[in-house]
Order: C-alpha cells, then structure tokens, then sequence
C-alpha cells in the first residue's frame, strides 16, 4: 500500500472504493478476510485515518474490531456502506450503556 502520508485508507466494497478515490483517498477493495488482515497489516502507522467498510466490519471478530476501533495509530472509522447492506455499529448506543444512560 502506497499511501500518501496524510491521505485516508477505505477498505471495503468496490462501489464505496470508487467514491472514496474520487474524495482523494487511496482505496482498496477487499474480497476476502485474509485479504482483509494483509491490508490491515500493511496500513502503517503515518496513515492517518482508515475508513473501513461497515460491511467488512462485521466480518471481523468483535475482540479484533474493538482493538482496531480503540487504537490510536491510525485512527479507525467504521463507515456506511453505499449499498445500504450493513449499518455502522451503534456508537451512541455503546456509550450510553457505559455510563449508565441506558433505559
């Protein structure tokens, strides 16, 4: 992976890879989960942000998404796919139940 050093990673679907390079992000489809964990791995820590598909996300054990999601270097953001076939996590809902807030 050749990422510009302040130039955001997507990882996910081919359709939301092409709105994302036409945004100035370098772009990677991914078709498989060994693919997923080699483009995970080559991702170094001067890319600033990845942009990872909601639908690869949910592919991922939740122990190795929350890793991902609470690291710091790069910074991780699940987002939506174009699609419309996977959602985000519920962050809001995730924070309200650990402080408490929850009905």
């Amino acid at each position: 992976m050749t990422a510009a050093m302040d130039a955001p990673v997507y990882l996910g679907d081919e359709l939301g890879a092409t709105g994302y390079r036409l945004a100035g992000a370098e772009a990677c489809v991914v078709e498989s989960d060994t693919d997923l964990e080699k483009r995970l791995a080559a991702i170094r820590e001067d890319t600033p942000l990845v942009l990872l598909g909601a639908g690869l996300a949910q592919r991922l054990p939740a122990a190795r998404l929350q890793a991902l999601l609470r690291g710091t270097r790069p910074l991780v953001v699940v987002v939506p796919d174009l699609a419309g076939s996977a959602a985000p996590p519920d962050l809001a809902g995730w924070l309200r139940g650990q402080l408490g807030m929850n009905p």
